[in-house]
């Protein structure tokens, strides 16, 4: 697949990654139909960095994706193949304040 990365402040390139072709028992794959440009992929762009997040090696963009599930794990009961989907990659910890007030996006340990 391909993907832009944003090599430095400033830089952008378009590369070629290889995905991995297992799939855990909760996971899906989406064949991606489009993205979006999000605000933070332009402030990172634009300024190299987010508050105390910098960038500091290269960084894949574009977030903010839209699809069709092409797989599914052998856990997974609540998708099909065929749902179209889109995606918040963002893995907020359930149990911090954020998430518990329903802000997880703004929680300061999520992981993507």
């Amino acid at each position: 697949m391909k993907a832009l990365v944003l090599e430095r402040k400033g830089e952008l390139s378009l590369r070629d990654f290889d995905l991995p072709q297992t799939l855990g028992p909760h996971d899906v794959k989406i064949a991606i139909k489009t993205v979006g440009v999000c605000g933070s992929d332009v402030h990172y762009y634009t300024h190299g960095k987010i508050g105390p997040f910098v960038v500091n090696e290269p960084m894949v963009l574009g977030h903010e994706a839209a699809g069709e599930i092409v797989a599914v794990g052998s856990e997974v009961t609540n998708l099909k193949v065929g749902d179209r989907v889109c995606m918040e990659p963002g893995i907020p910890d359930p149990n911090s304040k954020a998430s518990k007030l329903g802000i997880y996006n703004v929680d300061p340990a999520v992981r993507f």
